[in-house]
């Protein structure tokens, strides 16, 4: 009935009845694989340097997934036509319906990315995924998914946590295969101004967030492995920047996971 009244079309393309239809599904499974410190030479600029071709993962050394020399960013579509579209919408325009869709793009860029792999015990039974509370954890985690934090603005503007439930549904895809993992928003940002897909070069991005960034409790994080979830990566200076504030809390972290990468100019 309420498809009668008040229509809807794909959140990526309009395709009338969607929410997200498989061909924009599609785009979200064109991997990109960037490297969280630094580019592939060493440089830490914060220029993407990684592979941006579709299917990215799939070139890579299984090997070198799962045993990177440093933690990797998995993004899983390019941030440019349907896909840039379909996350505006979710993230800026209040299309929640998305929640779902974007929550399996997540599990699925889990599953594809080796980080299960990599962190995979072999307990005697398979655990329960653990409780996901936004501000605690239990002791015995493996591995926490930390989302990226908005400003207070944003989340004003926005009236919710956006990537809250695409962290639960990456601890869930964790927990489901054998790893013990919880979500929980363990980071906050202080007097942010802007949006960092908005400031238009790295050393701009890296400027808006120093300093900014602080976990909220470090006992949450010390000593865990943390896994950090974003929306979009750009140069990877949110990343590198939640990436500090964990380690500067005794925390490891083990990579990253993003919904889309925008493309090296030349690509735009």
């Amino acid at each position: 009935m309420l498809g009668l009244i008040l229509p809807r079309g794909c959140a990526g393309c309009d395709k009338p009845d969607e929410i997200l239809c498989s061909d924009c599904q599609s785009l979200f499974r064109r991997h990109t694989v960037l490297p969280l410190n630094g580019t592939p030479s060493g440089a830490s600029d914060g220029t993407p340097g990684a592979a941006t071709a579709p299917n990215a993962l799939n070139g890579i050394p299984s090997a070198a997934i799962q045993q990177p020399a440093c933690a990797m960013i998995y993004a899983a579509g390019t941030y440019q036509g349907h896909v840039r579209r379909a996350i505006l919408s979710w993230k800026d325009h209040g299309d929640t319906e998305c929640d779902k869709a974007f929550s399996q793009v997540c599990r699925q860029l889990v599953a594809d990315s080796g980080i299960i792999e990599t962190l995979q015990t072999k307990p005697q039974t398979l655990p329960q995924p653990m409780p996901q509370t936004e501000h605690q954890t239990g002791s015995q985690t493996q591995i926490l998914v930390v989302p990226a934090p908005s400003s207070p603005k944003s989340m004003r503007t926005r009236g919710r946590r956006h990537l809250w439930p695409l962290a639960k549904a990456a601890a869930a895809e964790l927990a489901a295969a054998g790893v013990e993992a919880c979500a929980v928003n363990a980071l906050r940002t202080r007097h942010i101004q802007g949006k960092a897909v908005e400031t238009h070069s790295a050393l701009g991005r890296a400027a808006r967030l120093d300093g900014q960034l602080e976990v909220n409790d470090p006992g949450l994080i010390a000593g865990k492995k943390v896994l950090i979830l974003d929306d979009i990566v750009t140069t990877g200076t949110t990343m590198r920047r939640c990436a500090e504030a964990i380690r500067g809390a005794r925390g490891s972290v083990v990579g990253g996971l993003a919904l889309a990468a925008v493309p090296p100019p030349a690509e735009r």
